[in-house]
């Protein structure tokens, strides 16, 4: 494997860690009651987005690994603020 292998390996975990991460937090607001009210793809494409958007913007090393909200939405600090657009109530 060389690597540029590697490198690929770690965007393609990078890219899983924040399906899953999304998606946990997803169905956590969904067992609290909420709607989800756009398809499943869109939101994680638009949190995919974020993050490649953050890692474009450093001209050292634009690799996903590297953006700056990469942390802020894998501990779920930033995904919050995202998500919010796309819930709502069940009421």
């Amino acid at each position: 494997m060389d690597h540029g292998d590697d490198r690929i390996a770690v965007e393609i975990g990078i890219i899983q860690d924040v399906i899953d991460t999304v998606e946990r937090r997803l169905r956590a607001y969904e067992g609290q009651g909420r709607q989800v009210v756009v398809p499943r793809s869109h939101i994680y494409a638009a949190v995919l987005h974020r993050v490649i958007t953050s890692a474009r913007e450093l001209w050292y090393r634009p690799t996903l690994d590297g953006g700056e909200v990469l942390d802020q939405l894998l501990d779920g600090s930033l995904l919050d603020e995202l998500l919010r657009d796309y819930l709502a109530s069940a009421n």
